[in-house]
């Protein structure tokens, strides 16, 4: 007769692996309905009025009949060229330099935390089975472990589709290299056995990654699977204390019967009570990472890529059961040493970077209509400049799944996401001194979205555009319908010198429309395409062309 299972074992094995399953499975749907009801409420709440703007502030149709000083529009035509034109500054050449060389460092970082993550399981993996620890057996188990090294590079640096190829294509390459250099000492090896460690390992986190942290709902998915994977949790342990008295399940007949319940009925609502009990659990946990990000204890992306980690620290740990139930243990040690590194590598990086000088702050401008374009460029822009300085933006439905903080999002969930939005100038103010320009741990700045009114969001804009050292808009497919698109332009041409502004443009731009609208100046515009290395290579250049316009003209 088979030995019994022990209930840690099963539990680990079982009841875990098959929560986090239906956990990241239901993550996708209710993250994207509640982003649509969060959609709509920000929609809706932007196109409602505060009454409170201030007087004589001109609405779009009336912007569009005349420019700033009051002549008609269409008399002066701006001259519009492409950039970069000529070479930058060497204040511009240095913020370029950092704007690519930060977000590679911070992914040096997690390689060399993901690596010391990957030392310690491979290790427990190979005492746990009772394996001796040979050089090559090990940098095998180090290799496979080592893969989530390869999604956080991709989350924290890569750019462009090409090199998230890269970087896949390099990993496992390596594995083919260390499969080629251990089969003629081990002649019974073949190549689907030197893949399967990564098919068992890693495959199956790496497909839960696709739900809970895509792209669409990265912002949330983190948040809402713990949510519902503690309310899982408790619906399993209500029960599993339930079963376990023969005085417990009377009770519970008793009870059940008294109100009309059969066995079946018993059994649904023991795991709805377990449900709903550890959902309050699970909303205390969010409600702890809303504070915690409110307190630059932890950033976006490092709720990302930690979560991206715990994932993979629950299945590559799950397996260590069966040498013994402590070999789990194995698990948290090994998370806890890359966040110790990870912590390390930041403070190191903190102290090497010249992290004196002034962060710029960038507006972002668009037209909310364009979509998926956007979001695109703003991945891109997001993650290099945010290694330098902060993001300004007036908050759109275009943006929700890129922007939204976890204190946002908690504040819609207990309906206040109304105290988030601008009604007044007072209000404007206290959003201006509460704007957060410092670096996060992880060394990345934040983005400060504003929440307007249909009548706020003018007089934000203006104070934006003033109080920001450079502009990028996206004016892809502008055209007479953009009103808003015309007012903003407006504003740039009174308030700050066109050399800080990137304008970018496509086919759809209506230029000439766009140069009557600058008036009597000149303006630079990139023309964009696919987001390839030399296209993100020339907005960066022109981006820090723009935010050291000073020491571009004194060139």
């Amino acid at each position: 007769m088979p030995a019994p299972i022990d209930p840690v074992t099963s539990a680990l094995t079982g009841h875990l692996t098959f929560h986090l399953l239906l956990a990241a499975v239901l993550t996708w749907p209710i993250a994207m309905a509640l982003l649509r009801l969060y959609t709509r409420a920000v929609r809706r709440s932007m196109r409602s009025q505060a009454h409170a703007v201030q007087p004589g502030v001109s609405r779009p149709t009336d912007v569009m009949a005349s420019d700033s000083h009051g002549r008609p529009a269409g008399t002066r035509v701006a001259t519009l060229h492409d950039l970069p034109e000529a070479s930058a500054s060497a204040a511009a050449e240095g913020l370029l330099t950092r704007l690519i060389a930060r977000p590679r460092h911070a992914a040096m970082v997690y390689a060399v935390a993901g690596s010391a993550y990957a030392v310690v399981i491979a290790a427990a993996a190979l005492l746990a089975d009772g394996l001796e620890i040979l050089p090559l057996r090990f940098l095998f188990l180090f290799w496979t472990f080592a893969w989530p090294i390869v999604p956080t590079v991709g989350i924290v640096a890569a750019t462009t589709r090409r090199t998230r190829i890269a970087m896949t294509a390099i990993y496992f390459l390596g594995l083919v290299i260390i499969g080629a250099i251990e089969m003629p000492r081990s002649p019974d090896l073949t190549w689907p056995q030197v893949f399967t460690p990564w098919v068992l390992y890693d495959l199956p986190a790496t497909i839960l990654l696709l739900t809970y942290l895509s792209r669409r709902i990265r912002a949330v998915g983190p948040l809402i699977l713990t949510f519902i994977l503690l309310a899982l949790i408790g619906s399993d342990v209500v029960v599993t204390v339930a079963g376990s008295q023969d005085s417990y399940l009377r009770a519970i007949v008793r009870m059940a019967g008294s109100v009309g319940l059969g066995g079946s009925g018993a059994f649904v609502a023991l795991l709805a009570i377990g449900f709903l009990l550890f959902a309050v659990l699970g909303w205390a946990a969010l409600v702890w990472i809303g504070r915690r990000y409110q307190a630059k204890k932890i950033s976006d992306e490092s709720v990302t890529v930690d979560a991206l980690w715990m994932l993979f620290t629950v299945v590559h740990s799950m397996d260590l059961v069966f040498g013994h139930p402590l070999w789990t243990l194995a698990g948290p040690v090994a998370f806890a040493a890359y966040k110790v590194c990870t912590r390390a590598g930041f403070s190191w990086l903190g102290r090497t970077d010249d992290l004196s000088e002034k962060s710029p702050a960038l507006l972002v401008l668009r037209s909310f209509s364009i979509g998926s374009d956007s979001e695109r460029l703003f991945d891109v822009v997001g993650r290099h400049w945010r290694r330098v300085g902060s993001i300004q933006m007036i908050a759109g439905i275009d943006l929700v799944s890129r922007t939204v903080d976890p204190h946002e999002f908690l504040d819609f969930t207990s309906g206040k996401l109304s105290r988030r939005f601008i009604e007044s100038p007072a209000a404007l103010e206290q959003r201006m001194r509460e704007r957060d320009t410092r670096p996060d741990r992880d060394l990345r700045f934040r983005v400060n979205d504003f929440f307007c009114y249909d009548d706020t969001w003018k007089m934000v804009l203006s104070r934006l555009v003033d109080e920001s050292d450079a502009v990028l808009m996206d004016l892809r497919g502008f055209s007479r319908q953009n009103a808003g698109c015309v007012f903003e332009l407006h504003e740039l041409v009174r308030l700050v010198p066109l050399e800080q502004v990137v304008f970018i443009v496509d086919r759809r731009t209506d230029e000439a429309l766009l140069a009557e609208t600058l008036g009597d100046r000149r303006a630079g515009v990139l023309r964009l395409g696919p987001m390839n290395g030399p296209q993100v290579r020339q907005l960066l250049r022109a981006m820090a062309a723009a935010a050291t316009p000073a020491a571009a003209n004194a060139a």
